[in-house]
């Protein structure tokens, strides 16, 4: 219990990411008056697509009751077998669950997982009534299984920026580079520096540079192909690593330019929220692979030996109109 309640605060406080809503998971419920006839429930479960029905009171229009499939099944086995024969001319009500886990349909599914969880050991896997126009459900496997992949995607996400952290970026390398082999495909990767950043941390503070960090991964996603994976490699970089197809050697030195290019025009101008001296400048460079080879680490290698000539020579770090011929 105290794990759970620890993942739920955790969760309000921003350290487990959210994730869908719990109406994009919810099923709507067939619904039955409360005075229905057990009797004429038990054809409805001859469906086998049917898992659930919800119980509404007409005395009580914001009250509802479950039956789920196995509630039902148990309830008419009942003691020595006599259940059905106790409760067939019964109403509805009297084999419902009143007191369900309701959460609404604008609920966060992870929230909605970490409620069901904390629930009672013996009421804990039983589905979870979503609040909305209509009544629906939802089963609680389905909300630990998004539990389970947001916490997932916790371990390989950057919190700041949302972007995928170092160690899955290394990864993505090496698994990259394994794919490659045999082919006439290689890696690209650009790094993105933003200059300055520890200064504008010390006149800003902390939460305006996670600002611009975030506000730079955000247009970089937008402006890469779904293809690529961008990354937060180190405090002030971001790193691009695409495929690149079957291309001459200069042809693919030109694609990694471009691609360079790209990062420094996205992030060139100041964006809507920002004021004069607030959005600081970035530097670029890109490395590319040999065709069927590449190195993850070499790469990298490659890419902060080039950064560190960059700014030594205090190189421009706004795009010029075309393409550089270097890096």
């Amino acid at each position: 219990m105290a794990d759970v309640q620890t993942l739920l605060r955790d969760l309000r406080s921003g350290a487990v990411p959210s994730s869908d809503l719990v109406g994009t998971l919810a099923v709507p419920l067939h619904a039955v008056d409360a005075d229905t006839p057990v009797h004429e429930i038990e054809p409805l479960f001859l469906d086998p697509a049917l898992l659930r029905i919800g119980v509404i009171d007409r005395n009580a229009a914001n009250r509802i009751g479950l039956i789920t499939r196995s509630r039902f099944n148990a309830a008419m086995a009942g003691r020595l077998g006599y259940g059905r024969a106790v409760l067939t001319r019964r109403p509805a009500r009297a084999v419902a669950d009143w007191e369900p886990l309701v959460v609404d349909a604008s609920s966060p599914v992870v929230e909605a997982a970490l409620l069901a969880m904390a629930r009672p050991p013996e009421s804990r896997f039983e589905d979870v009534v979503v609040r909305s126009d209509l009544w629906s459900a939802t089963g609680t496997a389905e909300l630990v299984h998004s539990l389970a992949a947001a916490l997932a995607d916790q371990g390989i996400r950057d919190r700041t920026t949302g972007l995928v952290n170092r160690h899955f970026l290394e990864h993505t390398l090496a698994s990259w580079a394994h794919e490659i082999r045999g082919s006439r495909q290689r890696l690209a990767v650009t790094l993105i520096d933003i200059a300055g950043f520890g200064l504008l941390n010390a006149a800003h503070g902390l939460p305006h540079g996670d600002r611009v960090l975030a506000s730079m991964a955000q247009a970089l996603t937008g402006a890469y192909p779904g293809g690529c994976v961008l990354g937060r490699l180190g405090d002030d970089e971001i790193l691009v690593v695409a495929v690149l197809p079957a291309v001459p050697d200069e042809r693919a030195r030109e694609v990694a330019e471009e691609l360079r290019q790209r990062a420094l025009r996205t992030l060139a101008a100041t964006p809507p929220g920002f004021a004069d001296g607030e959005w600081p400048p970035v530097r670029a460079v890109a490395a590319v692979s040999l065709q069927a080879w590449a190195d993850g680490p070499l790469l990298l290698q490659e890419l902060h030996r080039d950064m560190r000539r960059k700014k030594a020579e205090r190189a421009p770090i706004r795009p010029r109109p075309g393409l550089e011929s270097g890096s």
